[in-house]
C-alpha cells in the first residue's frame, strides 16, 4: 500500500513530489491525464510573465536548500548569469513551464497520460482504492492517502457554453486562446472581421495584447476589429503593495479559516483586485501600443469598454450541422450577436461578432473520479466541500478523520475555506510542506517561519 496518490500534475502536486523525493519512507504515486507536464499551454504567449517572484518556484519557499529550486535549475541549464544581469524578478511563463518540466522529469514518481477513473474506500479508515487507466488498460492501486491537485476549471456562462461546442473557433475561453484561435477561419470577405473580448483579469488583458500585435497587415491596414468589455467598473491593475499581498501567507490563512462561513464568502466577494486584476506592466505596455498607433490620429480599430455586462449570445447559423450540434467552423457568414447592458447608464445594446473569447474565470471543483465519496464529504451552508485547516476534506460525523490513514488532501481547492492564496504560486511550497509533515509524522519542514508584519485579527490582550 502506498502511502499517497496524487490525482492530477500541476505545479502543486508537482511541488509535494519534489518535496517528498526527499522523503525514502514514505512511498506515492502521482497520476496525470496529459501526456506530459504542461501548466496552462495555451497561455503561454509571447512575453507574457508570472505575476509572483522567482522565489515562488515549488520548494524554495519551504526549502531553500532543494535541488528542485528554480536558482539551481538556471544553473543547470547554464543560464543563471544571464539571469543575473537581467534583474527581474518576474520570469517568463514559457521558461517557468520548462523548469517544472526539468523537475518532472527527474522525480520517479510521476506517471503521465494516466486518468484516474475512480477512487473508493477500502474500509472507513484504512485508505483508499484507486483505479487508473494506464497505457489503455485499468491498473488497480491502494493507498493510505490521496491529495488531489486537479486545480480549477475553465468557466463560461451557459449561452457561450453551447456556443463553444458548436463552434470553438468562434467562442472559448482564454484558457483555449491560442489552441482554438484562428483568424483564416472566422474572416470575411464582405466586412471587416470584428472580435470581441470579455473580461477583465490578466488572462483578458494578455490575449488583448497578443491579437492587438496581430492585427494590422504589412500595408498597416488593420485585419479585423479588436474590442474588449467587462463588466467591472474599469480595467484595473492587481493590487501588488506590499502590505496588500502579505493575504497570501499563513498568517492570512490561519486568520481567514477561523472566520464564519457567511463572513468568508463575504471576504473572497470583495478581494477580486488580490489575484483577478491586471499586472500594472501588462497595463502600461497596452496603453503604450495603444497610444503609439494612434499617432497622427490614426484609428485604433479598437473599442474598449467597461461597467458592460454580457447578458446573452445567439450563433447565427443555420447550417444542418449546427443542428445536429456538430462542430463547425467553416461558413465565413456564420456570427454570434451578443447583448450588453451599461450598468450605469442602465442601456442595453446588441452588437455582432466573428469571434467572442472570454475570461470568465475558473471554478473550484473535486474531480469526477471521487463522485463515489461524495457523499461521505461534509459540506458547508453554501454546499461547499469543508476544508480542515491541514488541507484535509471533512467526513461526515460517521466517519473518523482522526486517523493516520483515510486521508483527502486539497490543493487549489479550497480558496472559500482557507481565502485568496489557494491558487497563489507563492503558497504552493508551504501547503506542501504542511502535508509532507503529516505524512511523516512530524515536522520536516517549518511552517512557522514564514513570518509577516501584519495582524489580521484582534486577539484578547493584543492591543491594550
Amino acid at each position: 500500500m502506498l502511502d499517497i496518490i496524487g490525482i492530477g500534475l500541476g505545479p502543486f502536486n508537482l511541488s509535494l513530489a519534489a518535496l517528498l523525493a526527499n522523503q525514502p519512507n514514505i512511498n506515492s504515486k502521482f497520476f496525470e491525464q496529459k501526456e506530459g507536464f504542461n501548466w496552462h499551454k495555451s497561455m503561454i504567449l509571447p512575453h507574457t510573465t508570472l505575476q509572483v517572484p522567482f522565489l515562488a518556484d515549488l520548494v524554495t519557499l519551504i526549502d531553500p536548500t532543494s535541488t528542485y529550486t528554480f536558482l539551481n535549475y538556471l544553473h543547470s541549464q547554464h543560464r543563471l548569469l544571464k539571469f543575473y544581469f537581467l534583474e527581474d524578478y518576474a520570469i517568463y511563463r514559457k521558461e517557468y513551464n520548462h523548469y517544472c518540466q526539468w523537475v518532472a522529469g527527474q522525480l520517479g514518481s510521476l506517471v503521465f497520460d494516466a486518468p484516474v477513473i475512480n477512487v473508493a474506500f477500502i474500509t472507513e479508515n484504512d485508505g483508499f482504492e484507486v483505479t487508473v487507466c494506464e497505457q489503455g488498460k485499468n491498473q488497480t492501486y491502494t493507498a493510505k492517502n490521496i491529495v488531489i491537485g486537479t486545480g480549477s476549471q475553465p468557466t463560461l456562462p451557459p449561452f457561450l457554453q453551447q456556443i463553444a461546442k458548436q463552434a470553438p473557433h468562434r467562442c472559448m475561453h482564454t484558457a483555449d486562446y491560442s489552441t482554438n484561435f484562428d483568424l483564416s477561419i472566422i474572416r470575411r470577405s464582405d466586412r471587416l472581421t470584428k472580435v470581441l473580448i470579455i473580461g477583465s483579469g490578466q488572462s483578458s488583458a494578455e490575449v488583448y495584447r497578443s491579437l492587438f500585435d496581430q492585427q494590422l497587415d504589412e500595408n498597416n491596414d488593420a485585419k479585423f476589429q479588436l474590442d474588449w468589455m467587462t463588466r467591472s467598473t474599469g480595467f484595473f491593475p492587481m493590487e501588488y503593495s506590499p502590505l496588500g499581498i502579505e493575504h497570501f501567507s499563513p498568517t492570512y490563512i490561519n486568520y481567514f479559516h477561523n472566520l464564519k462561513t457567511a463572513t468568508k464568502a463575504k471576504v473572497v466577494s470583495k478581494q477580486d483586485l488580490l489575484h483577478k486584476g491586471i499586472s500594472f506592466a501588462t497595463i502600461t505596455d497596452i496603453y503604450h501600443k495603444l497610444y503609439e498607433r494612434s499617432i497622427a490620429n490614426q484609428q485604433t480599430h479598437s473599442i474598449i469598454l467597461s461597467n458592460c455586462e454580457l447578458l446573452d449570445a445567439q450563433l447565427n447559423n443555420t447550417s444542418n450541422d449546427t443542428l445536429n450540434n456538430t462542430p463547425n467552423d467553416t461558413r465565413n457568414d456564420d456570427t454570434i450577436n451578443v447583448t450588453l447592458r451599461q450598468h450605469e447608464q442602465d442601456k442595453q445594446f446588441t452588437a455582432e461578432y466573428d469571434c467572442v473569447i472570454a475570461g470568465t474565470g475558473y471554478r473550484d471543483g473535486l474531480p469526477p473520479c471521487l463522485d463515489t465519496l461524495l457523499p461521505t464529504i461534509e459540506y458547508d451552508e453554501f454546499g461547499q466541500p469543508q476544508v480542515n485547516r491541514n488541507y484535509t476534506l471533512g467526513y461526515r460525523s460517521h466517519l473518523d478523520n482522526s486517523g493516520n490513514g483515510g486521508k483527502i488532501f486539497v490543493q487549489n481547492q479550497e480558496t472559500h475555506s482557507h481565502g485568496v492564496g489557494a491558487g497563489d504560486l507563492g503558497l504552493g511550497a508551504y501547503r506542501a510542506g504542511c502535508i509532507v509533515n503529516q505524512l511523516v509524522g512530524k515536522q520536516v519542514y517549518n511552517t512557522e517561519a514564514l513570518k509577516i508584519f501584519q495582524n489580521f485579527g484582534v486577539e484578547s490582550g493584543d492591543i491594550k
